[in-house]
């Protein structure tokens, strides 16, 4: 319920990924009847389930013009990265700004990693294109680094749409990204499924609640009478 609740508080966040938890069952145990020192195999019990964290669905999500030229967004695969006070993050939320020292930056402070490094664009006027080259008053000054991982499993969400990747991801390498300027990716998030989604969790709790009082009234009650 917590991972349905937060995929619709951020239907409205650019570049959100929707989140999928990932539940397993645990392993079954025999039940057996003991008579006389003789055993019977009755059958198997299930010992219940385990919610084993949360999953990243990384489909694409529905584009929306904004005409600022700092917003662009990622077509097809391809993350940002970001420089933070954690080490190297990734992203695919385009939503860039200036900061005062007049580098690219996340509109949380980080800055946004060129191929050459931080991007200084200073007070000019900022232009990116399609390949992610970015020009100011005309001239060329960095290219949007874009990487890809062989395996987004290994991507772990640290806040503010921050992934950060681990061992299992592989070695970041640079992707051939192709951007649309001016434009924003915004969730991956259909409402209506998630809504009905989130019933379905409810009623499912509700359920799995009044079998657990079942069982503990019929347990006083073999207790008290028998």
């Amino acid at each position: 319920m917590d991972v349905a609740s937060n995929n619709l508080a951020n239907v409205d966040t650019a570049g959100f990924q929707r989140q999928t938890a990932h539940i397993y069952s645990l392993p079954e145990t025999p039940v057996t009847r003991v008579h006389q020192r003789q055993g019977q195999l009755l059958g198997v019990l299930g010992t219940g389930a385990l919610v084993d964290g949360s999953r990243s669905s990384f489909s694409p999500g529905t584009l929306r013009i904004t005409e600022n030229p700092l917003d662009v967004a990622l077509i097809g695969s391809g993350f940002f990265a970001i420089s933070t006070a954690e080490g190297t993050r990734y992203t695919r939320d385009g939503r860039f700004t200036i900061n005062p020292s007049g580098l690219l930056a996340t509109l949380d402070g980080n800055l946004v990693r060129g191929e050459q490094g931080s991007i200084f664009v200073g007070e000019g006027e900022v232009v990116l294109n399609e390949r992610g080259e970015i020009t100011v008053d005309g001239e060329l000054v960095d290219k949007l680094l874009v990487v890809e991982f062989n395996d987004r499993d290994g991507l772990i969400r640290r806040g503010a749409n921050l992934y950060e990747a681990l061992p299992e991801a592989g070695t970041p390498f640079r992707f051939q990204a192709t951007l649309a300027p001016g434009t924003l990716e915004m969730a991956n998030v259909n409402v209506v499924r998630e809504m009905v989604n989130l019933i379905n969790i409810q009623r499912s709790y509700e359920a799995n609640q009044k079998v657990v009082q079942a069982f503990d009234e019929t347990l006083g009650k073999i207790i008290n009478e028998v």
